[in-house]
């Protein structure tokens, strides 16, 4: 079976969000999809809203890894504890060791994060680190070696 999945978040501003990943977390491949009038008004929303300003869909990559998002038409723009996002590394690849350090020290000297856990060396032979944006937001920062992790041993 071929699938993938990607986290898809909902904020009360993606536009304003995007911004705020792209100076914090060096997000790169940003697009921005505004809502057409016909879909606002199936979204209920008032006639005379910009729609520049609207998120029908996104998305943008962080270390390469791509994630999806839009303005909350629903209304709930509310993060959970249940959920974390992991950014998992390579740290057989020099490069992406590098990537990965690099982003972490940006995320620090940014004051933009709260840093839960500092990305430190773990018992399991990997780095680790926490920490939560400013929308709430559950990350963690993971550097392992890959070929001797089930997840990737097909990679």
């Amino acid at each position: 079976m071929q699938s993938q999945i990607y986290p898809y978040i909902a904020f009360n501003s993606a536009k304003e969000a995007i911004e705020y990943y792209q100076d914090v977390f060096g997000a790169t491949e940003v697009y921005r999809i505004s809502p057409q009038l016909e879909q606002a008004k199936q979204f209920g929303l008032p006639e005379d809203l910009n729609l520049e300003d609207l998120t029908m869909h996104a998305g943008f990559t962080v270390l390469g890894m791509k994630i999806e998002c839009s303005d909350a038409f629903s209304g709930n723009a509310e993060p959970s504890g249940q959920i974390s996002l992991m950014l998992d590394i390579n740290n057989e690849d020099p490069e992406s060791v590098k990537a990965a350090d690099n982003f972490y020290k940006h995320l620090e000297e940014s004051g933009q994060v709260e840093i839960t856990m500092p990305f430190e060396e773990q018992f399991w032979g990997g780095k680790m680190g926490g920490f939560t944006d400013k929308y709430g937001i559950n990350w963690m920062l993971h550097t392992s070696p890959w070929s001797q992790s089930q997840d990737h041993k097909n990679d």
